[in-house]
């Protein structure tokens, strides 16, 4: 069947639903939403089309509906999930539809249940469509939803914690208007003392979830001015450099790169990192990376790359790590010793610039300002490229860039407790 023809089929069981509430009309609807969820129609809702568009409003109003079953709203969930795969339908679904308020009045709905799995689902939906998206502190249960989020995280329930933890940074970063609502609780000090417990969490997902959610709200102020100082941040940017080279799941990934983003933001913490004894060594991992055919981990290293190059002192330094001749690598344990020898990073990238345009996340534009970054520095020291890296960065860390020690033995992948347990955080 044709998706044209399961979309009409949608929309007239949508009908009879509305006309007629029962069971039979429930568990037709249902039915005609896994059809479509069995379709290849991710980058239907960004044509345009009037069809696809009266069916997703009408789901919305079924879900949104209290009175609706657990079964049939946790089916339009997994089609939205469906339907959200890609970049622009998610801002379709953003910019001409109240997903997220839909998605928080469910929520607020079952509230007093937020052990059920419909909860649970809908946290997930909600964390994948707010990622990398800015919502309108205005927009319908927000309140509600924050709310919701601050008691839950100070739950004891680890399974609804870790989706409530990846929602709130999704909407406290670079949202000041949420961040601001929340300041104004007056349980803010219990919800930063819980943030602070989760930097001995033994998930290391938890512990860049909470770290973002402390940079987003606090970081301007005594509790973050303690938590990034000069005797804690080094073990932020080991933390965040062993989850993007060692990995711990894209996810993971994902947030860890972009707190680094978010902090590099803050002047003190750049030049932090510049005197950063490792980071020769943890570049030359992680433009290591761009060898691999994982366009979603290529994206984030492109993106923490290009952020790097916005602090003048380390531009030199990245410029030499990615144009830098092929060298044997040591691995870290448990890499394949095949791959130790890997081609130039710079061809890696170019591989990467030379990508259709339409690839993930626009894979070819993040290499090519990359390159821009990259050429503006070879311009202005093509005569001497092994000058000294700036007053930041010495010459003996670039020397180690060269030859580079394991990234295994700096940023060793032991328990997330240990490496993140509070009483490593000095807070006094």
């Amino acid at each position: 069947m044709d998706v044209t023809t399961c979309l009409k089929s949608l929309l007239l069981a949508i009908r009879q639903y509305r006309n007629i509430r029962g069971t039979l009309n429930a568990s037709l609807l249902q039915k005609q939403i896994e059809d479509v969820s069995a379709l290849k129609c991710s980058r239907i809702l960004s044509s345009g089309q009037v069809l696809p568009s009266e069916c997703l409003n009408g789901l919305l109003e079924v879900a949104g509906d209290p009175n609706t079953s657990p079964a049939l709203t946790g089916s339009i969930l997994s089609l939205l999930a469906h339907l959200a795969s890609d970049a622009e339908s998610k801002e379709a679904l953003h910019s001409r539809y109240n997903i997220v308020g839909t998605l928080a009045s469910v929520v607020h709905c079952n509230r007093a249940t937020p052990e059920e799995p419909i909860v649970l689902q809908c946290l997930q939906v909600l964390q994948h469509l707010t990622y990398n998206v800015r919502i309108l502190h205005c927009a319908s249960h927000i309140d509600d939803l924050l709310t919701f989020l601050m008691l839950n995280i100070q739950s004891q329930n680890d399974d609804i914690t870790k989706p409530c933890l990846g929602l709130m940074a999704n909407l406290c970063r670079n949202n000041q208007s949420v961040q601001v609502q929340i300041k104004s609780q007056s349980n803010v000090k219990a919800f930063y003392r819980t943030l602070l417990k989760f930097l001995g969490h033994n998930c290391l997902t938890v512990v860049v979830f909470a770290l973002s959610v402390l940079s987003s709200l606090t970081l301007s102020e005594e509790v973050g001015q303690k938590l990034f100082n000069a005797k804690n941040i080094h073990q932020t940017f080991q933390l965040i450099f062993n989850i993007t080279v060692n990995g711990d799941g894209t996810l993971t990934r994902n947030y860890a790169v972009d707190l680094l983003v978010d902090l590099l933001k803050n002047a003190k913490i750049a030049d932090y990192l510049t005197n950063y004894k490792h980071l020769p060594v943890c570049l030359s991992e992680v433009v290591g990376l761009l060898h691999g055919k994982d366009p979603d981990t290529a994206v984030k290293v492109l993106e923490l790359l290009v952020s790097l190059c916005s602090v003048p002192p380390l531009r030199r330094l990245i410029c030499q790590t990615v144009l830098k001749p092929a060298a044997p690598r040591l691995q870290p344990t448990g890499r394949n010793p095949t791959h130790a020898r890997g081609a130039e990073p710079g061809l890696a990238l170019l591989q990467w610039a030379t990508r259709p345009l339409q690839g993930p996340e626009h894979c070819c534009l993040l290499a090519l300002e990359l390159f821009t970054e990259l050429f503006e520095v070879g311009a202005m020291c093509h005569s001497n490229i092994h000058m000294d890296a700036g007053p930041k960065v010495s010459q003996q860390n670039i020397a180690q860039s060269r030859t580079p020690p394991p990234l295994a033995r700096l940023l060793p992948i032991v328990h997330p407790g240990a490496m993140c347990s509070p009483g490593r955080f000095i807070l006094v």
